[in-house]
């Protein structure tokens, strides 16, 4: 069984020795993510400045976000449409800033950054609809934001993955008000692609780390997932939000890249996603990073980290660049 990297137990002795993972209630998440997330903003190195332009906006009820390279006006960009982090029930759209605005400009997209409304709160379909409309949205004002409408893609990092997966479903099964070749790919970032509840029985054998990675392991484990979910009146079965019960759909999904972590509670999400997908016939692309856990990116002083970004990156170009 694999063990983890040196650099991230270093990272585990600065913090004096803890493990950082959410647990509790969801205000007892929120203030854990956000203690987190507040102290790993103040070790990132500065973004230059100039070099973006960072807008925040809203469109029915629904925060957003938009980060466009500087520049660049002569060109129509690439747009990405982000959902952040944090099992529906925690994140914002400050809580992956520095992440979006490192793709915005290493990749040369326009980055829209998605502030769906969050569980308990809000129950699904919430999420979901949240993610659709500003994909319609920006799709339908890309000329506004500085990006073409002709070379879209969905990125997410873990719930924030499975909705970017669940949004290009509906979009190429004509489930929105778009064309169903309105999506060029999906970034997946050790994606939620089960409800914890409920993985089918054909794939148990190859999905075992629930019970590898049950608990033990940094920022979420079983316990915390199964916490977040119960909290969203999310249905186990519900094809919406999981793609990979819908078999029809795998053959005709559109690039797909997919970021697994081997310390991670949902690594095998992530693989049987790709395996799924790969032998459906859908173009797909891995990453796989064995001895870090779950979204170990987060922390700009890893080595990995900086691995990750350049790699990652070459995921986005490698799913914008595609001619299907």
């Amino acid at each position: 069984m694999s063990s983890y990297a040196e650099s991230w137990l270093k990272f585990e002795e600065s913090l004096g020795g803890v493990r950082p993972v959410l647990k509790g209630s969801e205000e007892e998440m929120r203030a854990q993510f956000g203690g987190l997330g507040s102290l790993l903003a103040s070790q990132a190195p500065p973004f230059p400045e100039n070099e973006l332009k960072v807008s925040d906006g809203e469109v029915g009820g629904v925060a957003y976000r938009t980060y466009t390279p500087l520049g660049s006006e002569a060109k129509k960009l690439p747009i990405g449409v982000f959902y952040h982090s944090g099992g529906f029930v925690v994140g914002s759209l400050d809580s992956e800033d520095g992440f979006c605005r490192n793709i915005a400009l290493k990749s040369n997209v326009v980055i829209v950054s998605v502030g769906y409304r969050l569980s308990p709160e809000h129950k699904a379909p919430t999420h979901l609809k949240d993610a659709v409309a500003l994909y319609e949205w920006a799709f339908n004002n890309a000329d506004i934001i500085g990006g073409s409408h002709s070379n879209m893609f969905t990125i997410g990092t873990s719930a924030g993955g499975g909705l970017a997966l669940a949004v290009a479903r509906k979009v190429i099964l004509g489930e929105t008000n778009l064309l169903t070749n309105a999506i060029k790919g999906v970034v997946a970032l050790c994606p939620v692609a089960f409800h914890p509840r409920n993985i089918p029985e054909k794939f148990q054998a190859k999905h075992v780390s629930y019970k590898e990675n049950k608990d033990n392991v940094p920022i979420v484990d079983e316990e915390s997932l199964l916490q977040m979910f119960d909290n969203t009146g999310i249905d186990p079965n519900d094809k919406d939000y999981f793609p990979m019960l819908d078999d029809s759909c795998l053959k005709v999904f559109p690039r797909t890249h997919v970021v697994t972590c081997g310390m991670d509670t949902l690594r095998d999400d992530g693989k049987v996603l790709y395996d799924s997908l790969s032998s459906a016939g859908a173009p797909t692309k891995t990453d796989h990073y064995g001895n870090m856990p779950h979204c170990f990116w987060i922390v700009p002083s890893l080595p990995e980290t900086e691995v990750f970004l350049h790699e990652v990156i070459g995921g986005v170009n490698w799913v914008i660049n595609s001619s299907n």
